[in-house]
């Protein structure tokens, strides 16, 4: 299956960190900081607002690698986003740049991949763990 997606392609994605989004929420012995879950996953939001809109129906794409350096921290109210680049086409396997910034600085660069997959055919592939 084709896909019409070109290295080149950019997608950026703002967020205002609540404090469900901090490592405190995780453990309450954590600051009360933009954690690097939360970091991760708009990294991964960034990089599949990317190729969303040019997935056939049904198609969907998962994260497989994300390698990321959390370079500062980011109180709860401030706002951060990230920009994603697509970087790479291996047939579904789709490589993204990303760099993440808050209102004063960078907060994190990232190396991410993706792989499209057929939605139904996955989930369905995945519960049969559930029923082995």
């Amino acid at each position: 299956m084709e896909f019409d997606l070109k290295v080149g392609m950019t997608a950026k994605l703002k967020h205002t960190v609540r404090q469900e989004d901090t490592a405190n929420a995780l453990n309450a012995s954590l600051p009360k900081v933009y954690s690097t879950p939360s970091l991760t996953a708009l990294i991964e939001l960034a990089s599949f607002k990317i190729i969303e809109p040019h997935l056939p129906q049904g198609y969907s794409a998962v994260g497989t690698i994300v390698n990321l350096e959390h370079l500062a921290a980011t109180p709860v109210g401030m706002k951060v986003w990230a920009e994603a680049t697509l970087v790479g086409i291996d047939r579904r396997r789709i490589s993204f740049k990303v760099t993440a910034y808050d209102e004063k600085e960078k907060i994190g660069e990232a190396d991410h991949d993706r792989f499209i997959i057929d939605a139904d055919k996955f989930t369905k592939e995945t519960y049969k763990k559930a029923n082995a």
